[in-house]
């Protein structure tokens, strides 16, 4: 049986430049590495970012449960220019592997996989493992739930998954996330009546009235936020006013904003709030208004259960360190994963999407130790 040493596999997989939903052969070069192993594979496609579609896999070792499944990407950022290093070429030096993405997330799904390959060379166990690799949660986020449509059709039931994303902030395992806030972009346009602004009386200045918008919204709190996450924040990210006068009042006015909400909420009920905070100014302002709502997904959080607390477990033996359960950061795959108990534990995140990425090789190793006590017990 095959085993796979998690520097070296990191160095081949950086070495695929898959930005945006390119795939460039890292599909089938994963495949054959875990059937090399005993995993089943299948390539599953979604849109992608050009004309071609982006190509996804799945893979499954063992057919009865418990079933644990890992969650990962291949896709990169861009931000290329002015590296040290080749961000391509994967260098190790000085007790680092430089490259994009080392961190977020080649580097993670190079340790599972060398961790999977040492389990199941080494034990024989009654379960199944499996693994999901997004080539585009950077991107589109079409791939994961395309994944997931052909694993209801199929009937398989995951019983707890792994997310590989770097959650790790100064040292690797000291932070677990198991949940993450939902994100909500939004777009206001304020309709008045343009007028020539000496003639206070004959127009209805849509600027003042979206003014009088953010600041309401800026002042009025959503809520008090809850035991892992913080409360519910509204940033104005744009502000927009088609006007080539400056003694003319324009006919309309826009901003744009992005709100960050927790488990109090769901997007259809927090709409509603901001709809109606944002309509009743503007009836004093006597405005029209058009407001158009994108969700990037909803907050979710697994309530602490006994896998996730084998997981703090496993983590404070190996690195002797209380992981801290959070729901930081932005979106990820994991908010695909429906009802799916499930927690993100991966490699550090302090050079992801910059400039000269990279992750030190004693991360690397300890993430892949990590990894294997989590299989040990788990199958316990």
């Amino acid at each position: 049986m095959k085993t796979y040493n998690e520097i070296k596999l990191a160095q081949e997989l950086i070495r695929f430049p898959t930005i945006k939903t390119e795939d460039r052969g890292i599909m089938k070069f994963l495949s054959k590495k875990l059937s090399a192993i005993g995993f089943r594979c299948t390539i599953i496609k979604s849109k992608g970012t050009g004309p071609k579609p982006a190509l996804n896999l799945y893979a499954r070792y063992g057919k009865s449960k418990p079933h644990i499944m890992y969650l990962g990407h291949t896709d990169v950022v861009a931000n290329l220019n002015n590296w040290k290093l080749p961000p391509f070429k994967a260098v190790v030096s000085k007790g680092y592997l430089n490259g994009r993405g080392a961190q977020d997330m080649k580097g993670g799904i190079a340790c599972w996989i060398s961790a999977v390959s040492n389990f199941i060379k080494n034990n024989k166990f009654n379960g199944s493992i499996s693994i999901i690799i997004s080539a585009d949660e950077e991107t589109t986020g079409y791939g994961c739930p395309a994944v997931m449509k052909y694993l209801r059709k199929k009937s398989e039931k995951i019983d707890f998954s792994l997310v590989g994303e770097p959650s790790s902030n100064k040292s690797v395992g000291d932070e677990i996330r198991i949940g993450r806030r939902g994100s909500m972009n939004g777009v206001i346009t304020v309709y008045g009546k343009s007028g020539h602004s000496a003639f206070y009386g004959s127009y209805i200045n849509p600027c003042t009235a979206l003014a009088k918008i953010i600041a309401k919204l800026k002042s009025s709190p959503l809520d008090n936020g809850t035991k892992y996450m913080p409360p519910s924040n509204l940033e104005f990210t744009k502000m927009n006013v088609d006007n080539l006068s400056e003694n003319v009042v324009p006919q309309s006015a826009s901003a744009k904003f992005n709100v960050r909400f927790n488990t109090k909420y769901k997007s259809s009920a927090l709409k509603k709030k901001l709809n109606k905070i944002i309509n009743a100014v503007a009836k004093k302002q006597k405005c029209k208004t058009k407001i158009e709502y994108k969700v990037s997904g909803e907050a979710f959080y697994t309530e602490p259960n006994k896998d996730i607390h084998m997981v703090k477990k496993v983590v404070k033996k190996v690195t002797k360190l209380t992981p801290k359960l959070n729901c930081r950061g932005g979106t990820s795959d994991s908010r695909f994963l429906g009802s799916i108990p499930r927690l993100e534990l991966g490699l550090r995140n302090n050079s992801i999407h910059q400039v000269n990425e990279r992750t030190s090789i004693s991360d690397l190793k300890k993430l892949t130790l990590i990894y294997t006590k989590i299989l040990d017990n788990y199958f316990k």
